[in-house]
């Protein structure tokens, strides 16, 4: 399939305030997405997982780093460009009630986009707003109500419909569902894959919870402090994970079997602060099996997979 998105070397830093240094919230990423596919991001809170997303769509000015949506260098795009470009590109954000103004009634929400970018008739948008409501399972009388008349999940709804609205090839779905109650993360879930079958979507799904990750992913990347530490097939990165940082992660994640051993040696101590990563390896603080070259030399991303199904990992000892 066809490149829709090269990531190349994506930096971005934060200045402190009085000048006491920077934060590296997302430190040289590169990564590739096709057509039709989904790519998860996931990590531990603070690993620059939602920064990256923005910094795709240049909701945020990277501070190095290329981005190529449909061949395009939108890193370097003019503002007028770049508007005509966002048609082709949105966003879900993880708060729906946040992102969603309180003052406007829904119907109003969802035609926004349109008005934005000048699409249709005032008749021809109220119709439009109706089909996208129906789309995303929600009433047409929904469209005269205020966001703090929704439940969540509703609202979430009204989200994905404002999102769709432009007909978009890619979205970035931030932490979609992480809000929700657990009840209905699952009809939240099953409506994103719908939509994707039904619409020709590709998402970058940025999640903590890798259980829904490998729901809904073709390929994961995972984030450790800023930086791709692991990137491959789900089913290969799930069933094999290579970096001591994708093991821990997976043995972490909750199973419902009360004789299942879980490794506490796994993973020790907290995320240290993006303000000053650690030399060489960043995850060497917290690995069990660091060994001296991991505390003083960086690692090379190394494929272990093949050219046609890659299996990219930054770690000495993945092999």
């Amino acid at each position: 399939m066809n490149a829709l998105l090269e990531v190349d070397g994506l930096t971005k830093t934060f200045p402190l305030k009085g000048g006491r240094g920077v934060i590296h919230a997302v430190d040289g990423v590169s990564l590739r997405q096709s057509r039709g596919e989904t790519l998860g991001v996931v990590g531990e809170s603070g690993c620059g997982k939602s920064t990256l997303g923005r910094l795709i769509l240049r909701l945020i000015e990277p501070s190095a780093g290329d981005v190529r949506f449909l061949g395009r260098q939108i890193t370097l795009l003019p503002a007028a460009e770049l508007r005509k470009m966002r048609r082709h590109m949105q966003m879900i954000f993880q708060d729906p009630y946040a992102s969603l103004d309180p003052r406007l009634r829904v119907d109003a929400l969802i035609a926004e986009p349109l008005v934005i970018h000048g699409v249709g008739t005032r008749l021809e948008r109220h119709r439009e707003v109706q089909r996208l409501l129906e789309t995303v399972g929600l009433p047409s009388e929904a469209a005269q109500g205020y966001p703090h008349e929704f439940s969540g999940g509703q609202r979430q709804r009204i989200c994905i419909a404002r999102a769709l609205a432009l007909h978009p090839e890619f979205i970035v779905a931030d932490e979609p569902v992480s809000a929700l109650d657990v009840s209905i993360q699952s009809q939240i879930l099953n409506l994103l894959m719908d939509l994707r079958r039904s619409h020709g979507l590709s998402y970058l799904f940025i999640s903590h919870n890798l259980a829904v990750v490998k729901y809904v992913s073709d390929t994961v990347a995972v984030m450790y402090l800023g930086r791709i530490v692991e990137m491959g097939p789900a089913e290969a990165l799930y069933a094999d994970p290579k970096h001591p940082y994708t093991q821990a992660l997976l043995a972490a994640i909750p199973e419902p079997d009360p004789d299942r051993t879980v490794d506490a040696a796994a993973v020790v101590g907290e995320l240290p602060s993006p303000e000053n990563p650690p030399p060489g390896c960043r995850f060497h603080p917290r690995c069990p099996h660091a060994i001296a070259r991991c505390r003083a030399e960086v690692p090379e991303t190394r494929n272990l997979g093949t050219r046609e199904t890659p299996h990219w990992v930054e770690c000495h000892l993945a092999d």
